[in-house]
C-alpha cells in the first residue's frame, strides 16, 4: 500500500485508515494537506503576498489583490505546478487561476500537538549531565571573579550552555558550518541571509537591465530561480510604482516600469505599451481624484 502524504510518520494503522476511507477523502487529504503547507511549498516571501485557496478541477486557485503579484503568478505557473505536485506526491493541479477572494485561514492542524515545550525542554537540559572537564571549566571561570553572586550566576550559565549543547548533539543536531549554532541539517537564519543577498543581486540587475530573462540573470547569480525573479521584480514593479504619478506617461519612471513589468527591452517600449502597463498598474500608481472622476466619466460615456 502506498503511503499517504503527510502519514510517513504516522503508524500502519492511520495510513489504512486513510486509505480505506476511499480515493475521495484520500484526495481531499492531500489537497489539505498541499494547500496548509503552501509557506514550506514556496517560500515565506510568496506566501506572504499570495495566497493558496483551493484546488479544483485540476486547478490550484489562488488570491492575491496585488495585480503585479498577478502577472508575476502567471508567468511562474509553470514551475507553481511544478513544485505544487512534487509535494503532493502526484499530478494533483495542472492549472493555475485566480479566486476573487480570499477564504479564512485554514485552522491550524493538530500535527505539532506533541510539540516539546518550552517546560519540557527545560527538564531535559537540567537532566542532561556534564563532562567532569566541563564541570571543572565552569569552576575556573566562577574562581576567575572575586564576587560570589556573580561567580554563581556566570557557572550557572556555563553548565546551562554546555548542557543545551550537549543536548542538542545527543538529538541530533550538528553545528552550522557558516554561524556554529546547532541546527537540524539546515541553519534557516544562514538560508535566509544567503537568501536575502541573492535577491539584492538580483534586484541590482533588474535596476540596470530591467529587461533580462531568467538565463541572463542565472548566469550571474546561479541560485535564482524563476519564483525570486518574479518576487522581486514584482517588489521593484511596486516600488517605482509607489512613487510615480500616473500622468507621468512620459518621464524615465514610465519606460522603467513598462521594460520591468513587460520584460520588455529599451527598443520595445512604446507609448502604447506604457499606456497599456499605467492602466493595469493603476492601483499602485500616485492618482488623484481628478483622475477617478475623469475615469467615472469616461465610463459613463462608454455606457
Amino acid at each position: 500500500m502506498r503511503t499517504t502524504l503527510g502519514t510517513a510518520d504516522a503508524g500502519e494503522d492511520v495510513r489504512a485508515a486513510i486509505h480505506r476511507l476511499g480515493p475521495a477523502f484520500e484526495r481531499d487529504y492531500i489537497t489539505h494537506t498541499t494547500l496548509s503547507h503552501w509557506a514550506d511549498i514556496m517560500g515565506d516571501m510568496i506566501a506572504r503576498r499570495v495566497r493558496a485557496v483551493a484546488v479544483r478541477d485540476g486547478k490550484l486557485f489562488l488570491y492575491t489583490p496585488d495585480a503585479t503579484w498577478k502577472n508575476e503568478m502567471r508567468m511562474s505557473a509553470p514551475e507553481i505546478v511544478q513544485r505544487v505536485n512534487n509535494y503532493a506526491g502526484g499530478r494533483m493541479v495542472r492549472d493555475i487561476a485566480f479566486a476573487r477572494n480570499a477564504r479564512p485561514e485554514p485552522i491550524p492542524s493538530e500535527e505539532g500537538a506533541d510539540t516539546e515545550t518550552p517546560a519540557a525542554y527545560a527538564r531535559a537540559v537540567v537532566q542532561t549531565g556534564l563532562t567532569d572537564e566541563e564541570i571543572a571549566r565552569g569552576t575556573a571561570l566562577a574562581g576567575a571573579v572575586s564576587d560570589g553572586e556573580l561567580a554563581t550566576r556566570i557557572q550557572r550559565a556555563y553548565q546551562v550552555a554546555r548542557k543545551a549543547h550537549r543536548l542538542k548533539e545527543q538529538r541530533g543536531l550538528v553545528p552550522c558550518p557558516s554561524c556554529g549554532r546547532m541546527v537540524d541539517n539546515v541553519c534557516l537564519d544562514c538560508r535566509r541571509a544567503e537568501e536575502r543577498s541573492v535577491r539584492r543581486e538580483v534586484r541590482a540587475i533588474l535596476r540596470r537591465e530591467p529587461w533580462a530573462k531568467l538565463a541572463d540573470i542565472v548566469h550571474r547569480v546561479p541560485s535564482c530561480d524563476a519564483l525570486m525573479l518574479g518576487s522581486e521584480r514584482a517588489d521593484l514593479v511596486r516600488q517605482i510604482a509607489g512613487e510615480t504619478e500616473y500622468t507621468a506617461q512620459d518621464s524615465e519612471n514610465a519606460r522603467l516600469l513598462t521594460m520591468l513589468h513587460r520584460g520588455l527591452p529599451p527598443e520595445g517600449v512604446t507609448a502604447k505599451k506604457i499606456q497599456s502597463t499605467f492602466w493595469e498598474l493603476r492601483n499602485e500608481l500616485i492618482t488623484t481624484r481628478e483622475f477617478w472622476e475623469e475615469m467615472k466619466k469616461r465610463k459613463a460615456k462608454k455606457k
